[in-house]
């Protein structure tokens, strides 16, 4: 019997052994070194792990809710449409990528929604790779949460 697995929540930390830059993952045993460019290695890790978890829609929950909404301050119901979001936390030393409501990602300090990438299809032969969100970009808007 095969248990799928319909969280898609990770975190990464930023820490500093030795001067060097090292990444923390939730979801990943050891820590890995990173170079110079590292809020753009901590994105694109969260992607790597993103597109290893392919998840249907209708099996995705809002994790800030499942994890008693310690990404904000309460603002009523957790409700609205199930999202994608970068969390930008400690200054920038915590990363999270993960699925909220709407009502949880508007009261959530330094949020921006990100699109969702296109679930893996079979490839055929010739075809062109689908594009997919580029996390290492800057997200266009991030959302400020009203205290």
């Amino acid at each position: 019997m095969t248990i799928t697995q319909s969280s898609r929540a990770w975190t990464v930390t930023i820490s500093s052994l030795s001067g060097l830059p090292m990444l923390s993952c939730s979801a990943c045993p050891v820590p890995a070194p990173v170079g110079s460019a590292v809020v753009r290695a901590v994105r694109r890790h969260l992607v790597h792990h993103l597109m290893e978890c392919q998840v249907p829609e209708h099996l995705r929950t809002c994790q800030c809710r499942d994890r008693s909404c310690v990404w904000h301050r309460r603002q009523g119901p957790c409700a609205g449409r199930l999202r994608l979001v970068l969390i930008r936390a400690d200054g920038g030393r915590t990363w999270h990528l993960a699925d909220s409501f709407d009502a949880c990602a508007a009261a959530i300090p330094h949020c921006a929604t990100v699109p969702e990438p296109p679930l893996r299809i079979a490839a055929t032969p010739g075809a062109e790779a689908p594009v997919v969100a580029d996390l290492a970009e800057e997200p266009l808007e991030w959302f400020e949460a009203q205290w």
